[in-house]
């Protein structure tokens, strides 16, 4: 009987470790940090790239689809520019000057709360510009005046930037992202 209990010891250990190591590798090579902006990443689900499979795997292992690498460009963010973790019931001003782009949209996740009154996502489509062409997004629990998400869920969360490219397979450049800065906790 404890030949038994060492071998199921081993495969546990072994399948923990697999597992590990899969979350290692999803999230050290599906993605790479944005030089001067330590807190953002960018996913590059390019196919013939590296970082392929394990930025699909990102987008799947969180019930998403994948965004088509030949229309937007990815990037995240789970920290606030001193490098806290953003957390639900802190409230956020995400500010920056308008993306050079067609369309972009910035959402919340994880978004699949069952919390009816959540907005987690706003675009390019419904954003209130200020005469600079400034944006400033509150995230918060409670509502705000302006351009305001409201996480769909408590805890830790994460922002996802996406970026129209206009088609092109490359881009030139990495755009000016977002400053996020915790206004109260």
């Amino acid at each position: 009987m404890p030949h038994a209990t060492l071998k199921i010891l081993f495969l546990l250990c072994g399948i923990f470790a697999g597992w590990a190591s899969a979350y290692y590798f999803i999230e050290a090579f599906g993605s790479t940090v944005i030089a001067g902006k330590q807190q953002w990443r960018k996913w590059d689900v390019s196919a013939g790239k590296i970082s392929n499979p394990y930025a699909l795997a990102h987008f799947l292992l969180a019930g998403k689809i994948p965004p088509a690498q030949s229309l937007f460009n990815i990037y995240s963010s789970g920290h606030d520019n001193e490098g806290n973790i953003l957390q639900a019931d802190c409230t956020y001003a995400v500010s920056v000057l308008d993306f050079n782009v067609r369309w972009w949209s910035l959402s919340l996740t994880p978004s699949n709360a069952s919390d009816p009154t959540a907005t987690p996502v706003i675009s390019s489509d419904e954003i209130v510009r200020g005469g600079d062409g400034s944006m400033i997004i509150s995230v918060a629990k409670h509502p705000i005046p302006g351009n305001w998400v409201r996480p769909a869920t408590n805890g830790a969360l994460e922002i996802q930037l996406l970026l129209s490219n206009d088609g092109q397979l490359t881009t030139t450049g990495t755009p000016i992202l977002p400053s996020v800065q915790r206004v109260s906790c």
